[in-house]
């Protein structure tokens, strides 16, 4: 589903990633794991038309998606979801319209359809309907990561990216969220890309996830792999379980 081969990325002269390769399977939750600051997130931000590597390359379903023509990536970027850590909610739109911006911008479907659909997503990401006419201001944390998860889903995609989605979260909504996020891959049949530090979502959620250090992809494979991996920087997370 996902190829990135030979990337590297500067910010300001200062090289985050030295060559970064990974590959990513059509129906798996795929975890980017690191340090602080190691470069998950500009990873991912590779792949959602965020950052451009300075070389290298990342294929979406077999298309360099920074080299495509304009028309091939507007294509693109509809097949994909992003859910951003803090959800990005317009602050000035309920919750039914945050989540059919997408649809209103990108789609034809009647305005009523279109509300529809939101409320339809609404109930899918585990929300009640009585909480479309909310305003950001009004709803919790774990509440606003549901609503622009739904926003993210709004548009069908083929693969959906999440940023760190526990952030935040106590451990019963935490958990909550993992289970979401498996039930939306399974019912949907779509990929997930998700940056993560949380431990029991790495033990109980991930098929398979890279490791960022040192400016390198120093590990890439399933949770045996890792524990079997000597040279694990994450050691000491893994030892936590």
């Amino acid at each position: 589903m996902i190829i990135g081969k030979d990337i590297v990325t500067t910010y300001n002269g200062i090289t985050i990633h030295e060559g970064a390769n990974f590959h990513i399977k059509s129906g798996e939750i795929y975890g980017l794991l690191g340090g602080s600051g190691s470069g998950k997130t500009t990873l991912l931000k590779t792949m959602i038309f965020l950052k451009e590597p300075t070389s290298g390359s990342v294929k979406i379903n077999g298309v360099d998606i920074w080299r495509a023509l304009p028309k091939e990536q507007q294509d693109m970027k509809l097949q994909i979801g992003v859910m951003f850590q803090f959800g990005a909610l317009f602050s000035n739109m309920n919750v039914l319209d945050n989540i059919g911006i997408m649809l209103r911008e990108y789609s034809e479907f009647d305005p009523n359809d279109i509300d529809e659909i939101a409320k339809m997503w609404l109930i899918k990401v585990g929300l009640k309907p009585n909480s479309m006419t909310l305003y950001p201001s009004e709803l919790s944390g774990g509440m606003k990561k549901r609503v622009a998860l739904a926003r993210a889903l709004a548009l069908s995609p083929r693969v959906l990216f999440l940023d760190e989605p526990n952030s935040g979260l106590d451990p019963i909504s935490a958990r909550a969220m993992d289970r979401l996020i498996c039930d939306i891959r399974d019912s949907l049949g779509i990929t997930v890309v998700m940056v993560t530090h949380d431990i029991d979502s790495i033990f109980n959620i991930l098929d398979r996830f890279l490791i960022v250090d040192n400016k390198k992809i120093v590990f890439e494979g399933d949770l045996k792999q890792a524990l079997e991996f000597k040279d694990n920087p994450l050691k000491d997370l893994f030892a936590m379980r």
